[in-house]
């Protein structure tokens, strides 16, 4: 049995692809025994590991190159975009089975979700004006609901279901892109929508001999408007208000509105919270084991790798409820969070807050939050879901 993954985009080929997305499934392929390799676009670099297979695009769109490689099937991180219908076609021309995967939420037309689209500029712009984001609004729905549709959400449709199968990374998710190919392809089309989740890596995990302590942490590019970090910070000065025992830490590169909200932190509270920086996987996967919690202020997410990480590690995700964090909507259930109703600092510090409760009622074992988790996410798991989907069984079963 022979299996690649593939990403028709220029990536390196160091441990950090490996640690991810289609390297990291890969992984998991080869952890079940399959012989298993990753291609993507671009000359080869020095640094590439003897796993990773470069290709042109004219190879990518050749049926002979991909003919060459005796493969049985293809896990290919397209996202359904019709720039890579003609790869997916040569891969299905040469014989070999294809499973395109995305990791969006599936609100890209109308047609998938309409009262979610016409909600997305609230979303994605939710720090303009609400009048700014209706003229928006009012501006795209003639584009969206008549030259758009023809121009790119029929070519959208035909390249999800030009390979055998199409995974999307939510159950959200597959609910929004069936519904878009049943209705620009049909309903036979439609069944080639499944859904799988992205993999997390192996060492996301939580065991008996860890310690779970009341600490909460904060993953995200804080300079990034998607993130919402006025949002985070309001929500931790109202919670250590309310509960000043807990910790918090926020990991990745601290903003400079967040540098000057923490030292003007009272003294207090300023011990409490902790600007980690950018850190390892190691170090970040050490820190998802002994936190309680996850904070997730984000305004919208695709897969939300972080939140997927520390359920993994036994932590439980504190979110808001929006169309547009399915993830997260995802993530809280099975007894591992709760989500806020309002993206306010007022409700958000309080669903974190009666999440915190939750821990010291005995209402969250993280034990069992690691265990259900990782058996969906680990990289094994997710590769023989697909093998599954393709009636395939794997040499080596996941134990």
């Amino acid at each position: 049995m022979k299996w690649f993954t593939g990403t028709p985009c220029n990536f390196e080929g160091t441990q950090t692809f490996f640690d991810r997305d289609s390297g990291l499934t890969m992984r998991g392929l080869s952890a079940l025994g399959v012989d298993t390799g990753s291609i993507t676009l671009g000359p080869a670099r020095a640094d590439d590991f003897p796993e990773m297979t470069r290709a042109t695009q004219a190879e990518l769109e050749n049926p002979a190159w991909w003919a060459a490689l005796h493969l049985d099937g293809l896990v290919f991180y397209t996202w359904g975009q019709p720039c890579y219908i003609n790869m997916v076609r040569a891969a299905k021309k040469a014989g070999i089975r294809v499973a395109q995967v995305t990791d969006t939420q599936g609100i890209m037309s109308p047609v998938s979700d309409w009262k979610s689209h016409l909600l997305s500029e609230a979303a994605h712009y939710w720090h303009e004006p609400r009048w700014k984001q209706l003229c928006r609004t009012l501006g795209k729905v003639p584009y969206t609901h008549t030259l758009r549709l023809i121009q790119r959400d029929v070519q959208f449709a035909r390249t999800i279901v030009a390979g055998d199968l199409f995974l999307a990374a939510t159950p959200s998710a597959a609910v929004r892109f069936k519904r878009f190919v049943r209705i620009l392809q049909g309903e036979e089309a439609s069944n080639k929508i499944q859904f799988v989740p992205i993999p997390v890596n192996f060492h996301f995990s939580y065991s008996a001999t860890d310690r779970k302590q009341d600490e909460v942490i904060a993953v995200g590019r804080w300079d990034s408007l998607q993130k919402r970090t006025p949002l985070l910070l309001n929500t931790i000065s109202l919670a250590l208000q309310k509960n000043p025992e807990i910790t918090y830490s926020i990991f990745g590169q601290a903003s400079p509105e967040m540098e000057t909200w923490h030292r003007t932190l009272p003294v207090l509270q300023q011990a409490k919270v902790k600007l980690e920086g950018t850190v390892s996987n190691a170090t970040l996967a050490a820190a998802y084991r002994r936190a309680k919690v996850m904070l997730v202020s984000a305004a919208y997410e695709g897969c939300h790798n972080a939140s997927a990480e520390a359920i993994c590690s036994g932590a439980s995700v504190v979110g808001c409820r929006s169309p547009f964090l399915g993830a997260i909507e995802w993530h809280t259930s099975r007894s591992s969070g709760r989500l806020a109703e309002r993206a306010t600092g007022e409700s958000l510090s309080q669903a974190l807050l009666d999440e915190l409760a939750a821990w010291d009622r005995g209402e969250r074992d993280p034990i069992t939050i690691s265990k259900t988790w990782a058996s969906d996410f680990h990289p094994d798991r997710v590769a023989a879901q697909i093998l599954n989907l393709f009636g395939e069984t794997a040499p080596s079963p996941c134990l």
